[in-house]
């Protein structure tokens, strides 16, 4: 059930990193991935120092700081 519940998370910060419009980000209930999008969409790395998650921190920096 773990595996199955990190890969539908996976999926949503994968598919969330596609975002150009903040307003889809807030339609996200998982928090880590959320603010991943708002990150992306804002081209805000200091969006990221918000995520819980480190593993979920250093992905988000290294494809915002891009």
């Amino acid at each position: 059930m773990k595996r199955m519940l990190l890969a539908v998370v996976m999926l949503g910060i994968s598919l969330t990193s596609h975002a150009t419009d903040p307003g889809t980000c807030y339609t996200i209930s998982d928090a880590d991935a959320r603010t991943y999008c708002l990150a992306k969409a804002h081209n805000d790395p200091s969006r990221c120092y918000a995520i819980q998650d480190s593993s979920k921190r250093a992905e988000c920096l290294a494809e915002v700081r891009k």
